[in-house]
């Protein structure tokens, strides 16, 4: 049965690599006609082409854009249920094999999205221009070609002072030559991907005293929203989020010799996190609770068993899941910004509560069902943004229902066996 199972699995992992590479080449439809990646003749041939095929014809950008969807979703569910068996990897041996099955994306194109351009021109004018983009706007610098692909040319930057401090050092490495900033920046996208895997593995290691299960590492690190938006997207959210759960993981747990530079670097690194994007302040109260416990001993309450260290253990990271939720709702999100779930899903090895995971799952495929509306107008004219609210927030409740009803049957049909 091992042998069977992994096998059954390789060949899944195997499909991953090979729909990963067709997504790549396919992302390239989606290059804003005013982006001259490179003038090497196979490419600009290809370029040319794929613009002809499907930006052009938008009725087959959307439905080959489904099609993919349709077959990453497949792949993710078919994974996790052969994960539900016993299977001879460890965590570690499956998020390598998932991290190389998604490898052909680090040649992708951020089809989805343009925010990865702001990172490298907000980074530009500090180390070219000596601006602060805090203050200044891209548009203050027009005469620069990159403003001809950008989005979003008229704001300043949204994001914290941590994270543009951060990005100077790919535009230092990349001598402001855009080929090469783009490179390095995706390579430290999957990074990122890198650390909260070794992130959470120490967290679970604290809360758990065991590994991640390689259902849980297949449950983040194989689903198609996160991998998307994270690796091929090019979205910063992991850099906020792997430190906030590094920092956790250092103070679960009094350690026994260096407590005051465990406190440090555990602070550190929040700091960092949340200098990244503010949303990860919501972690800050656990923070303070853990480290709080190493010096007072606290009772909330004479009902120990309440509020006992284990039930709080338990509890916290479906209460920072569900608060990093809470900004979908926003304007400033335009009620779902995709790859704003990973703020909430990443906590799902941790919480035990499964309709929360199977919502947080829904909402993965219609965040990506979301784009259609998009796709198919080339913009967010007309009707649009509703569309897109509409697919996100129906569509990812039909697909809950469907999801907890699948559930509930498989469960009456054990205790039937049994």
């Amino acid at each position: 049965m091992k042998t069977k199972n992994n096998f059954s699995l390789n060949l899944l992992l195997f499909f991953l690599f090979i729909t990963s590479f067709f997504y790549s080449l396919f992302s390239y439809s989606l290059t804003d006609p005013n982006l001259v990646i490179t003038t090497w003749q196979p490419y600009w041939n290809f370029q040319q082409w794929i613009w002809q095929t499907f930006f052009h014809n938008p009725v087959l950008l959307t439905t080959i854009f489904s099609v993919f969807i349709a077959v990453f979703f497949t792949i993710y569910f078919c994974g996790f249920n052969k994960l539900k068996k016993q299977n001879k990897y460890s965590s570690k041996d499956l998020f390598i094999k998932i991290f190389f099955a998604l490898s052909p994306l680090i040649f992708s194109y951020n089809a989805l999205s343009h925010d990865v351009f702001n990172y490298m021109f907000n980074a530009k004018m500090v180390t070219l221009f000596h601006a602060n983009p805090h203050t200044n706007v891209a548009l203050d610098f027009s005469f620069d070609n990159w403003t001809r692909f950008m989005h979003n040319t008229h704001t300043p930057a949204p994001y914290g002072y941590g994270w543009t401090a951060f990005s100077i050092i790919p535009s230092l490495l990349g001598f402001n030559k855009f080929i090469i900033n783009w490179f390095i920046f995706k390579v430290i996208s999957w990074i990122s991907y890198l650390l909260l895997f070794l992130g959470l593995q120490k967290l679970s290691q604290k809360l758990n005293n065991k590994d991640l299960s390689t259902q849980h590492v297949w449950l983040i690190f194989a689903n198609p929203l996160i991998f998307i938006e994270i690796l091929s997207n090019l979205h910063n959210d992991f850099w906020m989020l792997a430190p906030a759960v590094a920092s956790l993981a250092l103070i679960i747990k009094k350690p026994k010799k260096k407590i005051f530079w465990t406190v440090f670097l555990s602070l550190l690194l929040l700091s960092f996190s949340i200098s990244t994007k503010l949303a990860t302040l919501v972690v800050l109260p656990f923070w303070i609770h853990w480290v709080s416990q190493w010096f007072i001993k606290i009772n909330l309450t004479k009902n120990k068993k309440l509020f006992s260290k284990e039930k709080i253990k338990k509890v916290f990271p479906l209460l920072i899941s569900i608060a990093l939720f809470l900004p979908l709702f926003t304007l400033r999100s335009q009620q779902f910004l995709p790859w704003y779930l990973s703020w909430s899903f990443i906590w799902l090895p941790f919480i035990t509560f499964l309709p929360w995971q199977n919502l947080l799952i829904s909402f993965s495929i219609s965040g990506l069902l979301r784009y259609i509306p998009w796709l198919l107008t080339g913009g967010f004219e007309g009707a649009v943004l509703p569309q897109q609210k509409l697919f996100t927030w129906v569509g990812g409740l039909i697909i809950f229902i469907i999801l907890t009803t699948i559930s509930s049957l498989k469960n009456k049909k054990l205790v039937k066996i049994s």
